[in-house]
């Protein structure tokens, strides 16, 4: 790959500094890194089996890295953007919880809610090249 084609790594050494407090896996992100390929990250010594992917991009503001992980305990996950100011935006997540409701209206209701939701959530992702 060429040198455009990749992170500077001034901008990577900001993008582990900032991920570092929030995930384990930031010491498998490569050096150099590469822009516009999703590369899932596995933790070191098999400390967590969290699934995290991550992709690096540049756009008129500059670079950024998209971060999805889903949680272990299969009901939490992450989604955000960390930019090379250092500056964290959420993004949209998958909702792995599911509301139960006695009333079965309330539950068809609850679940397609959620069905329409976790399908633009995994739209998302796939065109990021963030999804499993």
């Amino acid at each position: 790959m060429t040198s455009e084609e990749m992170v500077p790594a001034r901008v990577r050494d900001i993008f582990v500094t900032t991920l570092k407090p929030g995930t384990t896996h930031i010491a498998a992100l490569p050096d150099p890194l590469p822009m516009g390929i999703g590369i899932g990250l596995i933790a070191p010594e098999g400390s967590s089996r969290e699934r995290i992917v991550v992709r690096a991009e540049h756009d008129e503001t500059g670079y950024f890295l998209d971060f999805y992980k889903e949680g272990n305990d299969g009901e939490t996950s992450s989604h955000y953007r960390v930019r090379e100011d250092g500056s964290v935006t959420p993004l949209e997540n998958l909702i792995l919880v599911h509301r139960h409701f006695d009333d079965p209206e309330q539950a068809r209701q609850e679940r397609e809610r959620v069905g329409a939701h976790n399908k633009r959530v995994r739209e998302i992702l796939r065109a990021k090249d963030l999804f499993f």
